[in-house]
């Protein structure tokens, strides 16, 4: 049934191919149309489920993007230097969308007057000093206000900071360019660091949109190459790679139908289908060519012959990678759905295409050279294959100790596989925003935070002098962890406001001035998650980074701090105090659990299904699970290699897997359905039935990896980490597969020759 449709799609391309190329052109160009509205989505925040951040409410300041800019140099304090610094951001917040600013002029200190505890800012009028005296005022307040070392200011007050908070957009590579043209003056007198949520996100638009268009190009050169060096014709470079390119279109253009955006996970989705999409062609090509060698027939009938008989082989290829896309639907990431969706929709048209717009191609050009044609069975590959394959056959012993070899290693590196959702690096060490991130953190410390959100039994409850003498307690034990670079909190404004009054720290038992700082603080800071109207509830903001490596605290570091976390507030925390940590951190933990989830489900999802796809094909369970030898060789290595050079699994990275079974099945596949024809031939025979396989199965498996593989490789060498070690693990996986396809099943094979298929 299946052959008899495939003849009657294949006939009619080659009876009709004006038809066929019409209606590939009109699909196509309706799809291309709809591209010029692809939208980006590069704000990493944007990855977190939906679940993780249901709680954050309206006041917690997670849920805008971050721009903190910091001045430093020896001409910092000077009129002329604040006066331009303090314009630079007021500028920004005429032209971006600014929600707050907490700059080191306006913030509010305490003084004492006389007897009286009094607010002010730091800077007379809570605007750069106009003056020198303003600047005197300014620089005696700071020095005095430890409060905000690590705020907005560093430890030696060498360096002053502002926060800007600002509503999430779609446009951080135009904003990112307002920010940098708007403080250019400043560099003129003074060092300059930019960092934050949103250059973060500024950056990897930039990728998305500019560094990574630059590899698709050098993707599709090196599939033209590979393609030309595989058949020596210029029809096998230009055909293949227009079947391509039109299911690239048809991917892109469902994905902005659909609403999807291009995101750091999607926008390998082009690449794949470029270079996954090509080896149905190099199929259908290879068949094309061999039949051509020997064969008189019309030049239509050998074209309606060879792809028909390869269009199971497409199909099933097609079907097996689309499985292993599929399986990633079972992800909780939304963005790993889409991907899925969008990369199979795309490879399905172009594997529909390489068994009807080809043919119809090819029935337009001329036939192809057969003196031209037995050259290729001449050239080092095809050599190469026949040489060794009386060798290969024999490895049996071989074949199995290194089957156990990638086993038993496996099992025993697989617990140093890490996981990393950490925005800061996935970028090269080299670039301007590491550098910048890096030099803040080194002056000022983190800017990620955690919350410990305190709920008390009654109204006032923190008002109470031994209530907050014993929050002081904690949060002196809580600043000496290594990884806390700053505290935030009502019951530390209190002992700040102590220490101006009376030169004594962790004094909290004079009432009035409790409750006058208290109302002093719901004045100033405005801010009901740090503490609410009647202080029955507050919460500590803590900044977090990695003091020893001065880098941001990354998943292990974060499971270590939450410990200690846990630890001190259980031990210290009275029992009738509700306690519980929250933080955009603890979100990216999270996220880490569910790609670990992710990983694990569709991997076996991916795995179970080709499995039993495998069986049914050769009716046989044993012939499926062989099938699945080369392609778990080639996963547990590229696990090994992630161990053993702490590549971690990432937002890209997980995707490796379920994408390699797909694709990486496929050589095995090819090759047992060649070995299943040969065995017809040669059934008293079986080791010259493998020779066979070999020689007719080998090359194009080995071109169509070659040609994968190629194309893959250039996403080794983005900017862009999750990208890079997408590029690097997914080349080496399909390699290995094809070698253990090549190299371990021809021996497998021959060890059991009553086997049927």
């Amino acid at each position: 049934m299946f052959k008899y449709f495939t003849h009657k799609i294949v006939n009619f391309s080659v009876k009709h191919p004006w038809i066929i190329i019409g209606i590939a052109s009109i699909i196509t160009i309706l799809f291309a149309l709809p591209l010029q509205r692809l939208q980006i989505e590069s704000d990493v925040e944007s990855l977190l489920p939906k679940e993780l951040t249901e709680g954050i409410g309206q006041e917690n300041i997670e849920i805008y993007d971050k721009l903190l800019i910091m001045v430093s140099g020896d001409n910092l304090f000077s009129v002329d230097s604040l006066q331009n610094f303090q314009n630079s951001y007021s500028k920004l917040q005429s032209i971006l969308p600014v929600k707050k600013i907490i700059d080191p002029f306006s913030f509010t200190t305490l003084e004492k007057i006389g007897s009286r505890l009094t607010a002010v800012p730091l800077s007379p009028g809570g605007t750069a000093p106009e003056n020198i005296e303003d600047l005197l005022i300014f620089k005696n307040r700071l020095s005095k206000s430890n409060f905000i070392t690590g705020f907005l200011s560093s430890k030696n007050k060498d360096a002053l900071v502002v926060l800007i908070l600002l509503e999430k957009t779609n446009n951080y590579k135009s904003m990112m360019q307002e920010i940098n043209s708007t403080i250019e003056p400043l560099r003129k007198n003074l060092e300059v660091v930019v960092t934050g949520t949103l250059p973060f996100s500024a950056e990897t638009e930039i990728f998305l949109t500019e560094g990574f268009g630059k590899l698709l190009l050098l993707v599709i050169a090196t599939i033209l190459v590979s393609y030309y060096l595989g058949f020596q014709s210029k029809r096998a470079v230009f055909l293949p790679i227009t079947i391509v390119i039109s299911g690239t279109i048809f991917s892109l253009g469902i994905m902005v139908l659909a609403g999807f955006k291009l995101s750091m996970v999607s926008i390998i989705s082009p690449p794949l289908v470029l270079t996954l999409g090509s080896s149905y062609s190099i199929h259908v090509m290879n068949a094309y060519y061999n039949l051509s060698k020997y064969s008189n027939e019309p030049k239509v009938d050998i074209i309606a012959k060879s792809v028909t008989g390869i269009s199971g082989t497409v199909i099933l290829a097609s079907f097996t990678t689309l499985i292993g896309l599929m399986s990633l639907m079972l992800a909780t990431i939304r963005q790993t759905r889409e991907f899925a969706m969008i990369t199979s929709l795309g490879i399905f048209f172009t594997a529909i295409l390489s068994i009807t717009l080809l043919p119809a191609f090819l029935t337009l050009q001329p036939a192809p050279e057969k003196k031209k044609l037995r050259i290729l069975d001449k050239d080092p590959l095809s050599k190469f294959l026949n040489h060794f394959g009386a060798r290969i056959v024999n490895w049996k012993i071989q074949a199995i100790i290194l089957i156990i070899l990638i086993l038993a290693t496996f099992i025993i590196l697989m617990p140093r596989v890490s996981f990393n959702t950490s925005p800061s690096k996935y970028f090269p060490k080299s670039s301007n925003l590491i550098i910048d991130h890096k030099i803040f953190l080194e002056k000022i410390g983190g800017f990620e935070e955690l919350k410990i959100e305190l709920k008390g039994p009654e109204e006032g409850y923190f008002l109470k002098p031994e209530v907050l003498s014993s929050m002081y307690e904690l949060e002196q034990k809580l600043i000496e962890l290594p990884n806390i670079s700053y505290i935030f909190s009502f019951p530390r404004y209190l002992n700040f406001a102590g220490t101006v009054m009376t030169g004594k720290e962790g004094n909290f038992q004079s009432r009035g001035l409790n409750l006058l700082v208290s109302r002093i603080f719901g004045t100033v800071i405005k801010d009901e998650t740090i503490a609410n109207k009647d202080y029955s509830n507050i919460s500590i903001s803590i900044r977090t980074f990695n003091r020893e490596k001065n880098l941001p605290i990354d998943e292990e570091d974060t499971v270590k701090l939450v410990q200690d976390l846990e630890e001190i507030l259980s031990n210290n925390v009275e029992s009738n105090i509700v306690w519980r940590i929250n933080g955009m951190s603890l979100n990216f933990l999270q996220l880490s659990k569910q790609m670990r989830r992710d990983f694990l489900v569709s991997t076996l999802a991916a795995l179970f299904f080709i499995g039993i796809i495998a069986s049914i094909s050769f009716k046989s369970i044993a012939k499926g699970l062989l099938a699945l030898i080369p392609l778990l060789t080639g996963i547990f290595t590229s696990l090994i290699l992630m161990a053993i050079f702490r590549i971690p699994l990432d937002m890209t990275t997980i995707m490796v897997s379920c994408i390699s079974i797909g694709v990486g099945v496929d050589d095995s596949i090819h090759f047992l359905l060649q070995y299943q024809k040969q065995s017809i031939k040669n059934p008293t025979n079986n080791r010259n039935a493998i020779l066979e396989t070999l020689k007719h199965a080998g090359r194009p498996i080995a071109i169509t990896t070659l040609s994968i593989v190629a194309g893959l490789l250039f996403l080794s060498f983005a900017q862009f980490q999750p990208i890079r070690y997408f590029g690097l693990l997914i080349v080496f996986t399909l390699s290995t597969a094809c070698l253990a396809t090549l190299i371990i099943l021809p021996p497998l094979l021959k060890s059991t020759p009553k086997m049927k298929i």
